[in-house]
């Protein structure tokens, strides 16, 4: 099997991820392209794919932000005032699962936040992802998410040095 390999998202690699989004999702988590785009141009140093050979097997978005998480399914604002970064969507081709393409991402991606002295990380938990974000240091929080998000819970968890 191929070795993967984590960069920077690009603008074209936005199709490849997309078709990845719909291999790993339900239709209702289907975002469009403007959407993605808008979170790839809000957190461009947060944004990454993982590839074996030049297939995109993976991904991760992340960006600044404050306050609440954002709806999906819409291009975001701006944000001005972030006080921390939110995981908006991390997936895994099903075929490329347990070879360590999701921990290649979540490193590079905290390691961009640590490089930015970013101090804080939060997500919403879909599905059954809550297990996988507590493994990662992620704990639930009580706050309201917006209905796009269906079932779901808010997570967060500290990026400063030797939190847990």
């Amino acid at each position: 099997m191929t070795s993967v390999v984590v960069r920077p998202m690009r603008v074209s690699d936005l199709p490849a991820v997309f078709d990845l989004q719909c291999r790993a999702y339900p239709p209702g988590y289907h975002e469009p392209t403007d959407a993605l785009a808008s979170r790839l141009a809000l957190g461009p140093a947060f944004c990454f794919v993982a590839l074996a050979g030049d297939a995109v097997v993976g991904y991760v978005f992340a960006h600044p932000w404050a306050g609440p998480p954002p709806a999906l399914h819409t291009p975001l604002p701006a944000c001005e005032a972030a006080d921390h970064v939110f995981f908006h969507d991390l997936a895994v081709c099903p075929l490329r699962r347990g070879v360590g393409a999701a921990q290649r991402l979540l490193d590079a991606l905290f390691a961009a936040a640590h490089a930015r002295a970013i101090r804080s990380a939060r997500l919403v938990a879909v599905g059954e992802a809550q297990p996988f974000w507590r493994r990662h240091g992620f704990s639930t929080q009580s706050i309201a998410l917006h209905p796009s998000y269906g079932e779901a819970q808010h997570m967060a968890r500290s990026l400063i040095a030797n939190a847990h």
